[in-house]
């Protein structure tokens, strides 16, 4: 018997790549990943704001929001006070691990070292793409 196919992750690099997922996967659940090292880059509280103003603009979709925090540990401790679904972070003693997966835990927040080996990616091209461009390109992703 074949293992389920995986929800969708979609790595974003702003609000046109949220909002374009959420048209695209309509109720269907899905994952959004924010861009690599973003919490050292762009801040857990930027990632944090556009996932609230997607999920006001689009209260029917069903997605996890998952934060890079690789480069910046202090991200995932700021991702758990903000609510977001998982943070990346970058590879630590059992001990450290351990400590911050607890947190996390108790923010309902998933703490990993990499991606699921077999996870769907799709890489949004958000930064150059019109939004029918953008959303034309995930549905034929989804298609395949």
């Amino acid at each position: 018997m074949a293992s389920p196919k995986s929800d969708p992750i979609i790595r974003i690099h702003g609000i046109a790549g949220a909002k374009s997922a959420c048209r695209v996967m309509g109720a269907a659940p899905f994952t959004v990943l924010s861009p690599m090292h973003a919490a050292m880059s762009l801040g857990a509280g930027w990632f944090g704001a556009l996932v609230d103003q997607t999920r006001e603009e689009f209260p029917n979709a069903d997605f996890k929001a998952v934060l890079d925090c690789r480069g910046r540990r202090s991200g995932a401790l700021a991702a758990f006070e903000i609510s977001l679904s998982g943070v990346i972070v970058d590879p630590m003693p059992d001990d450290a691990l351990d400590r911050l997966t607890d947190l996390g835990r108790q923010s309902g927040c998933k703490v990993m070292m990499a991606l699921p080996v077999d996870a769907d990616l799709y890489e949004m091209a958000d930064t150059t793409l019109p939004d029918h461009e953008l959303d034309r390109r995930l549905r034929l992703h989804l298609n395949r």
